[in-house]
């Protein structure tokens, strides 16, 4: 399995962790589970989940001063004097040069795709050049632009086929442009990856994998042709190493680093991405993590963005990058494993990572310090509101989703996120409204529809209602046993009719499951004592 392939498929595993429903129920549920992620699982289960408040965690005697902090911050307008005023995460030594270096990587002046496709389109590829350019002189030169160009290179070129004839046609407007050939050859690459998708080499259609090899040599031609052009573009040599991930191998993956490090000895994407490639789930070790780590540590004073590997190994081993490589509750271990700055993506992934494991206070830090460096981020608010809620301050959490859901009023997630808030506040009534304003817009929303469902059998007792949800649960997978769960116990606590017809029918189609034993005996005992009281006029 190439190294990209497997970190596809890790990426792939936690996203079906932390998907929305279980469409099998022999994942075991964990000790603490957010609200939502219990509903979800809920409807797999017979075990009635209450409105969930969190234990004593990371954080907890600190969240209030942290959070009065970050309103502060959040009251200002300029992007880096706000990212500035921040808090850091309560009892944390992140070093102070390397926030203000990521505070304005994060919110320097880029070139949009928007700029890039106006002045291809307008016969102004010189003037396109002339900028890039610029941007990586600046990159080479000064403290306040460093990364501008990696920058640029990340957001706009990502790779999508519509894109794909404006950088051909930069090329042929400028034929030698290193840049045009640096952007195709980058884009190629993620267009390759795209293709490559997330399953086994096996397990992927062979079309698949020859459209991957042929965007691949597409990409390596461009590459090395920018690179003759102009071997000071650092952006090739991350392409590059993402090509050697996905096929190219490590005789590859070591030119382009030995390449990328002659050209900027102390940039942080290129350690970034040397990092990604030794990874012990591929082909490296923390051994070998650790080593780059301490590489870029001995350059973080000529770049203060290198001290945020200095606990790289540290996060890997809590699962901090979603790697699926630590058991949980990992949030236990994030301050410590975030006791320096890391990345944007990682502190969101820690975010997310603790509300899923009820660790609301954590959730609440490390989702702000995410916002702090992506302040656009709209589903980052709408985990921070729910997330906000359970930790006291529920104004705060309603005026966050209230300006989301006025900001754009026909999103679902937007009611979804402002459901559970009221729902975590303990007002059923706006919540239900909430959820099924979000329902109506997205019928499909399986988080919503095990939220509902048990707060209809669970909470309410409004059973016609539970029903129906169950009803819908059926239909959508009729090879799931979540439906059927819960149709059993609303037939068990309202009582309703039909328990033995359930039982034969989730015996026939379940029973072999070794996950299901508990439910199938419950039931079984159910039947037998509701017989009993049957016979003997009880």
């Amino acid at each position: 399995m190439t190294v990209r392939e497997k970190g596809l498929l890790a990426g792939l595993l936690v996203l079906l962790g932390l998907g929305a429903i279980y469409l099998h129920a022999g994942a075991p549920w964990p000790q603490s589970v957010s609200p939502a992620k219990a509903a979800s699982i809920a409807i797999h289960k017979r075990v009635p989940v209450p409105l969930w408040r969190p234990a004593p965690e990371p954080f907890t005697k600190d969240i209030k001063a942290f959070v009065a902090s970050v309103r502060e911050a959040e009251k200002l307008t300029d992007p880096v004097q706000r990212c500035l005023a921040y808090p850091d995460p309560p009892g944390s030594h992140w070093t102070h040069d390397a926030v203000v270096a990521y505070c304005r990587y994060r919110f320097q002046p880029t070139i949009t795709f928007a700029e890039v496709k106006d002045l291809i389109e307008h016969g102004k590829a010189a003037e396109l050049d002339r900028r890039m350019d610029e941007a990586l002189q600046a990159q080479l030169t000064q403290p306040d632009a460093r990364g501008r160009l990696d920058h640029i290179f990340l957001n706009d070129f990502n790779g999508s086929f519509a894109t794909r004839e404006l950088l051909d046609a930069w090329k042929r407007n400028s034929p030698n442009s290193a840049y045009a050939y640096a952007a195709s050859g980058y884009a190629y690459v993620e267009m390759a990856h795209a293709q490559r998708g997330g399953q086994f080499a096996r397990d992927t259609a062979q079309e698949k994998l020859d459209a991957m090899d042929r965007l691949l040599r597409e990409a390596d031609s461009d590459l090395q042709h920018s690179i003759s052009l102009n071997p000071k573009i650092t952006p090739d040599y991350v392409a590059m190493m993402h090509a050697a991930g996905l096929e190219f191998g490590d005789e590859y993956a070591k030119r382009a680093i030995a390449l990328g490090l002659k050209a900027d000895p102390f940039n942080w994407s290129i350690y970034n991405e040397m990092l990604w490639l030794v990874q012990p789930q591929w082909f490296g070790s923390l051994h070998a993590m650790q080593r780059v780590a301490d590489l870029a540590l001995k350059r973080a004073k000529q770049n203060p963005l290198l001290w945020m590997e200095k606990q790289v190994v540290e996060r890997y081993q809590t699962n901090a990058s979603g790697c699926d490589c630590a058991p949980p509750p990992q949030a236990d271990h994030f301050p410590a494993a975030f006791d320096e700055l890391a990345a944007s993506g990682e502190l969101a992934t820690a975010g997310k990572t603790a509300g899923e494991q009820g660790k609301a206070p954590v959730a609440v830090v490390y989702l702000s310090e995410a916002m702090r460096f992506q302040s656009d981020a709209e589903q980052l608010r709408r985990k921070r509101a729910e997330q906000l809620a359970l930790v006291g301050e529920p104004q705060m959490a309603l005026d966050e989703v209230n300006k989301l859901i006025a900001a754009a009023p026909k999103d679902e997630s937007n009611y979804q996120a402002r459901g559970y808030v009221y729902l975590y506040m303990g007002d059923t009534r706006r919540g239900e409204q909430d959820l099924e304003t979000a329902l109506a817009m997205n019928p499909d929303d399986d988080e919503v529809l095990g939220m509902l469902g048990n707060l209809y059998s669970g909470q309410t007792q409004e059973w016609d209602k539970a029903w129906d949800i169950a009803d819908r649960i059926i239909r959508k997978y009729p090879n799931s046993p979540g439906g059927w769960v819960m149709r059993a116990t609303i037939q068990e606590t309202q009582p309703r009719a039909g328990l033995e017809d359930t039982y034969h029918y989730f015996q026939a189609h379940f029973g072999s499951d070794p996950a299901m034993k508990w439910q199938i005996d419950h039931m079984r005992e159910v039947l037998v004592k509701t017989t009993q009281v049957g016979a003997s006029g009880g």
